[in-house]
């Protein structure tokens, strides 16, 4: 446990040392900025319900994109980096465990990631002034849809550790990072168009469904409904790939 709150304490620094994460920060708050005040605009003028605003929030592209590219790119340096400057091997010999060094590598990608999200309830609460909305918004699906976007992310972030430990170059682990994430997000609902018959197993379609969590955030947690197993889904995947990554290192040390 040391370990893991020593390397998440140095890993936490890194990034908010990092430029990277300010240009991430950055241009996602202008973008994000420029998004919701055409859509308070739009709700304002059509006189659209405040209720279905929020919901409408998680839909735009900088949503998407961030969910996408910014997982990979948190942690391709995770141990990519380290394997490449053979800082690695200094890892290897310190007293700490293998999954300590996982679990606060991680756990230091992911609140930083949760950081990166918290001011857009900010903006959220902003748009209630004029000359936006004019209105006061329901705050009760944010929670939701908070919980249901940090454990998607938790869980691209661990496939990002993962990837990062497959390699030593650090552009090979955020691209193998972002092709995951870009194909669980899509491709798991055209499969089930695909696949035809098959798809229309019981077992086939229920797998599906767990898989496509696009369609389960839109219609769950982006409403602010809390779907247990959908929960369940995302901590077994979260564990999963930190469970491999662990043992890529333990790989690592032995050799």
């Amino acid at each position: 446990m040391k370990g893991a709150l020593v390397t998440f304490r140095k890993e936490l620094l890194s990034y908010f040392v990092s430029p990277v994460s300010w240009v991430i920060l950055v241009v996602f708050y202008l973008w994000r900025g420029y998004e919701l005040t055409s859509l308070s605009y739009s709700f304002a003028l059509t006189n659209g319900d405040p209720d279905v605003f929020v919901s409408a929030t998680y839909g735009v592209p900088s949503t998407f994109w961030m969910v996408i590219l910014v997982p990979g790119i948190l942690t391709m340096r995770c141990f990519a980096e380290e394997r490449r400057t053979g800082s690695m091997e200094m890892l290897m010999t310190a007293p700490v465990t293998d999954g300590g060094v996982v679990v606060g590598k991680w756990l230091a990608a992911a609140v930083f990631y949760a950081l990166l999200w918290l001011p857009t309830a900010g903006l959220l609460h902003l748009v209630e002034y004029e000359p936006f909305l004019g209105t006061d918004l329901s705050f009760g699906p944010v929670f939701a849809a908070y919980l249901g976007m940090f454990l998607l992310s938790a869980l691209l972030l661990a496939f990002g550790c993962f990837a990062s430990s497959l390699t030593d170059n650090v552009l090979l682990a955020a691209l193998l990072a972002i092709l995951f994430d870009f194909g669980l997000l899509t491709l798991p609902r055209r499969l089930g168009a695909e696949l035809g018959e098959l798809g229309q197993n019981f077992y086939v379609r229920e797998l599906l469904d767990k898989l496509d969590v696009n369609r389960n955030f839109s219609e769950w947690f982006a409403r602010g409904l809390i779907d247990t197993s959908q929960v369940a889904f995302y901590v077994g995947g979260i564990v999963f790939f930190l469970f491999l990554t662990t043992l890529g290192v333990a790989t690592r040390r032995v050799a």
